[in-house]
């Protein structure tokens, strides 16, 4: 028999807490998730086979109606739920009626009834009925909260004294609407609380108690003399209907609602076709547009990143001026003490190192600094070849050559300098000349800082503060990301921030402009090709029209 196991990797707590019921409990729930899912599917299946079996007796019968689960069920409620709204309604017709004629109700068989500020108008009945709702519920999450002490008894929480009804022109006073009718507190106490079946939702046992059977409120009167506001239905006259005529108006109800959904499903679908070619033209223009903001962006973009690399080209330039400002500053001190690059032991022995030169060996003594910052010549270079320097042993000869390739050999002119040795200058190009700066700076900053380092222990050993200026930095320091301001100082970073939250603003109000602008021109367009397709205007293109010349005044499109 295979062994079971579980597709879930046990969980990090079980494994070290070795539980050896995880196991038996994981198993348990994964068996009653896939019982869970085959019932399911089982019901999926049932209900689909349901339809296919009721589509095809009526097929086979040609009985147009549905098949529908618990059909005269569902017909004696939907009788039962027309008689009660006929009673409901002849009940809320004869309170209006009473309101104006009667307050008290007893011309119309209703009780007392007040007209609310907004103007509807209901019974004191009701309005005790929520009072007493109301205050149970807030006694139950009393006791629920424990504010309550000792046992939950209705009538002594409940108890109040009679009060007589007191009305005033239709309207009720404070004390009458107060309490509870001492003569509904046996019914309350009366009603057991509902024991909820298990199995069934809450929005099921609202729907069963509303089917419930309930006895039929007390029959209004409408006295002679007092007739119906214009346009309302005689609801009392269909007070005691047989159900064969309630059934006849359910289906009446029905087939009116079915023909209401019938319409408005043609009237959604009238003018579909030209709803969708206005909507994909509208789509297509606001498209266009943004592809235009598109370049644009681009184009600030490309603009901000040539901005932002001569920023930072000027914060080096600036960085390399202070460093070498630090510098002078900082020999002149040490010079102040006695020592300089010429008379500071061991500044001789430091020589420079081109990286990336392995190798190769360069005279760093026949090169000179120029005035930029890649500018690096050999010393007493010219322009011209002087050949009165060549050696009077030094002679040309003709070197006939034979390409591999196969052209015609050509005769070049060797140059000797010396018995067996060629002299190649070396390719100054940029890269090279910046290797070779690099170098030498790096050497002059190293031969700086020792002798900076003789001073501070001179320093050191007299007990003295050493200098400011010689603890700069000894080499420049480049502040990525920052400005240089007008007044030549650094920005700082509260103003960055001010800056591009300002950027951000002008940028976000310029693209809300932008996007409204768009929104406007492509909802135009697609009004225009709805009008056209639906032959308000004339199509663009025809004789006489021209698009310059159509006014799209207010409510042009509802002509």
């Amino acid at each position: 028999m295979m062994e079971w196991q579980s597709q879930t990797p046990m969980p990090d707590l079980a494994r070290r807490t070795k539980d050896p019921d995880w196991e038996r409990k994981q198993r348990d729930r994964e068996y009653r998730v896939a019982a869970r899912r085959e019932k399911r599917n089982r019901k999926a299946d049932e209900k689909k086979q349901r339809k296919l079996n009721a589509t095809i007796l009526r097929r086979m019968t040609r009985n147009p109606d549905k098949y529908t689960k618990n059909a005269e069920r569902n017909r004696l409620r939907d009788i039962d739920g027309e008689r009660r709204k006929i009673w409901t309604e002849a009940l809320k017709q004869a309170q209006r009626l009473a309101a104006v004629h009667d307050p008290s109700g007893a011309m119309f068989n209703v009780g007392p009834v007040i007209t609310q500020e907004d103007g509807t108008v209901i019974s004191l009945e009701t309005i005790k009925r929520r009072q007493e709702r109301e205050a149970m519920e807030q006694a139950k999450k009393d006791a629920n909260l424990g504010t309550v002490r000792g046992t939950y008894d209705v009538k002594a929480e409940f108890q109040v004294t009679e009060n007589r009804d007191k009305t005033e022109n239709g309207k009720v006073t404070g004390a009458a609407v107060n309490g509870i009718n001492p003569a509904r507190l046996s019914q309350i106490d009366a009603v057991k609380p509902r024991v909820a079946l298990r199995g069934m939702s809450k929005t099921q046992q609202k729907r069963i108690a509303a089917m419930e059977p309930r006895p039929p409120p007390q029959k209004p009167i409408i006295p002679d003399g007092i007739s119906l506001p214009e346009g309302e239905e005689d609801w009392l006259a269909l007070w005691d209907l047989p159900d064969e005529q309630l059934e006849r108006r359910v289906i009446r109800a029905k087939r009116r609602k079915a023909a209401e959904r019938k319409a408005l499903r043609a009237k959604q679908q009238c003018g579909k076709i030209e709803r969708r070619a206005a909507r994909d033209e509208k789509r297509k223009v606001y498209r266009e547009l943004k592809l235009t903001w598109k370049t644009i962006k681009e184009e600030e973009t490309r603009h901000k990143t040539k901005v932002r690399s001569v920023e930072e080209e000027e914060a080096k330039r600036i960085a390399v001026e202070i460093n070498r400002f630090d510098r002078k500053a900082a020999l002149d001190q040490c010079a102040q003490f006695g020592f300089t690059l010429e008379n500071t032991p061991g500044v001789n022995e430091i020589k420079p190192k081109a990286l990336g030169m392995k190798g190769v060996d360069v005279d760093f003594e026949a090169l000179e600094l120029g005035e930029s910052l890649n500018d690096v010549k050999p010393k007493g270079s010219k322009k011209r070849v002087d050949l009165s320097t060549i050696p009077e042993q030094a002679g040309t000869q003709l070197v006939p050559s034979a390409p591999k390739d196969g052209r015609d050999s050509g005769e070049y002119i060797k140059l000797d300098v010396g018995e067996g040795q060629d002299y190649e200058a070396l390719n100054f190009n940029h890269k090279l000349r910046r290797k070779l700066r690099r170098a030498i700076e790096s050497a002059e900053i190293r031969k700086e800082v020792l002798v900076r380092e003789r001073v501070i222990d001179l320093c050191k050993e007299r007990g003295i503060e050493p200098p400011p200026e010689i603890s700069t930095p000894a080499k420049p320091v480049h502040l990525k990301g920052h400005r240089v301001l007008e007044n030549g100082t650094l920005e700082t970073e509260k103003r960055e921030r001010v800056r591009m939250r300002m950027e951000l603003a002008e940028y976000n109000q310029a693209a809300r402009v932008l996007r409204k602008q768009a929104k406007q021109i492509a909802m135009e367009a697609g009004l225009r090709v709805y009008a056209e397709m639906t032959g308000r205007i004339p199509p663009r293109g025809s004789p006489g029209n021209e698009e310059n010349s159509i006014n799209y005044g207010p409510g042009w499109y509802r002509a």
